[in-house]
């Protein structure tokens, strides 16, 4: 059996904090991927997951105090807090993989800091991760309220039987300095974001995107068409061959159903679909009508923001207003060169003509994509901090080796 995975911290959501933030996306993320996972907090919503532990907040009076009679020199109320503290986590603790966020290096909470080494010393078939968002080492004015003496030893203190991780280089170099770790024994784990932690997708959307798998490919393209004929769509079924002949992973979405006027249409589909399968990229252009999927404009709109462009091949259009949808949302444009785009697009699209093939639009793709910061930034945001991915490639392969190897990997 898996162990319980508890995520400590001071505080924890609905409390506002990026460190707060981090363990309720992590702990949502492991739960989603089979996980029995805890968090554990001094503030927070009580239930569904989280128990409060009211002491591990730094603001408790019983805390602040102690912290105020250390400062007079007198150590015991840290200390008799402090076990207060340990005695309430040892038996919650026991046989768990416990990741604490920042206690183990900031000075929010001195009881936690020492309870914390003396549950290490117990021995109590925890496997622990310090989780390093902050060194109090680098903030001056948070180390200046711990007087020289053994807390301050107890910040400056690495044990071997804690697993650490730093969410950037510049944080590992920090608990290199200031703790003199190898460097090879603090993992590097950045904080993610994504477009449903950022609470900007709705659930068609978001369902859509999952079923689609769409952060594995680059680029995505959006079609917000309907399947007609004067869309062209041969042409972005080409792309999509072109785009991986050049070694990328491209996904090309067609959001719309049918055209309602023609039933011809279907037979267009079809047509669209053996082409696909000619040119080896079922799985890279997609049909949302296919598969069953009537997407309401609020889905579309959203899906505006997931893709790195809009791709429209039309010969004819008498407006054009995905131009005008992805302008108003910042994403780039890749059209027909056909007058009522132009009108709209003015000289802000990247444009192609009617004759163009497939290869050529697809160097304008990759090329405009490559010139452009913003698409640069989007790009390496989505490769390198994307939540889903970080959880699946990064932490969960820790949590699985500490729960098999039962205490600290053995670095790389």
């Amino acid at each position: 059996m898996a162990p319980r995975i508890i995520l400590l911290h001071y505080t924890a959501p609905p409390v506002v904090g990026g460190v707060e933030s981090v363990v309720g996306t992590q702990a949502r993320l492991l739960r989603q991927a089979g996980h029995e996972v805890w968090v554990v907090a001094g503030r927070g919503r009580h239930g569904a997951g989280c128990m409060l532990v009211p002491l591990l907040y730094g603001r408790h009076p019983e805390v602040r105090a102690a912290h105020a009679a250390l400062r007079r020199g007198d150590a015991g109320p840290v200390q008799e807090v402090g076990q207060r503290v340990a005695d309430e986590l040892a038996e919650l603790l026991s046989g768990s993989v416990c990741v604490v966020h920042n206690a183990f290096t900031m000075a929010k909470n001195l009881p936690l800091l020492w309870a914390l080494h003396r549950l290490v010393d117990r021995a109590l078939g925890c496997r622990w991760v310090a989780w390093t968002h902050d060194v109090v080492w680098d903030n001056p004015q948070e180390l200046a309220r711990v007087p020289e003496g053994p807390f301050r030893a107890l910040l400056r203190t690495a044990r071997p039987e804690v697993t650490y991780v730093a969410i950037t280089e510049t944080v590992r170099a920090s608990l290199v300095r200031h703790l003199g770790l190898p460097q090879a024994a603090v993992t590097v784990i950045p904080p993610g974001t994504s477009l449903d932690a950022l609470q900007v997708l709705g659930s068609q959307a978001r369902r859509v995107l999952e079923a689609l798998s769409w952060d594995a490919y680059d680029p995505v393209l959006l079609v917000p068409v309907r399947v007609t004929r004067r869309k062209n769509l041969e042409l972005a079924v080409g792309v999509a061959a072109a785009l991986r002949a050049r070694g990328r992973r491209p996904l090309v979405v067609v959001t719309g159903p049918l055209g309602a006027h023609n039933p011809a249409n279907a037979r267009y589909l079809a047509e669209l679909q053996a082409l696909r399968e000619s040119l080896g990229v079922e799985e890279h252009v997609v049909f949302l009508a296919e598969r069953g999927v009537r997407c309401s404009p609020r889905t579309v709109g959203q899906l505006y923001l997931a893709c790195d462009g809009v791709l429209l091949t039309s010969t004819w259009e008498g407006f054009g207003l995905p131009v005008a949808e992805a302008g108003l949302l910042r994403v780039p444009v890749f059209c027909s060169r056909i007058p009522a785009l132009r009108e709209v697009a003015g000289e802000d699209a990247h444009f192609f003509g009617r004759e163009e093939t497939p290869e050529a639009v697809a160097d304008l793709v990759l090329r405009a994509l490559s010139e452009d910061r913003a698409s640069r930034l989007r790009r390496r945001v989505r490769d390198n901090f994307g939540w889903e991915r970080l959880v699946r490639e990064r932490l969960v392969p820790l949590l699985n080796e500490l729960a098999k190897a039962g205490g600290a990997p053995t670095p790389e």
